[in-house]
């Protein structure tokens, strides 16, 4: 339970720190480098595909292959959903939306930012 805790704090984490980071730079006419945006994504993607990986251990449900995180990884935006809604029906839904929600942070700061300004 602990691991799950931490990868889902982890990927909160990141996102709201990013978002702030980029809502900032936002703000000074600048916007971070699209490397960033593309470890942002790398890191948040990882950190949810963990998430997965103890979910699945601790429902006892099947696992394709020995490398399951890698599968998840390599397949997240289709595998995930999938996971999601076939494990926990309708709340998989809502999971599935606030983990795009998580991925998105960061542009709707920016949106928001542009906005006030």
């Amino acid at each position: 339970m602990n691991m799950k805790r931490f990868s889902l704090v982890g990927a909160l984490g990141t996102s709201v720190v990013f978002a702030v980071y980029a809502g900032y730079l936002f703000s000074t006419a600048r916007a971070p480098d699209g490397h960033l945006f593309s470890l942002y994504q790398f890191i948040l993607a990882m950190l949810l595909s963990t998430w997965i990986v103890v979910d699945t251990i601790e429902l006892q449900r099947p696992r394709p292959s020995f490398d399951y995180g890698w599968f998840i990884f390599a397949t997240f935006p289709v595998y995930v959903p999938y996971y999601l809604v076939s494990t926990r029906r309708w709340r998989g839904v809502a999971l599935s939306i606030a983990m795009i929600m998580l991925f998105l942070l960061p542009w709707l700061v920016e949106l928001f930012v542009w906005s006030i300004t």
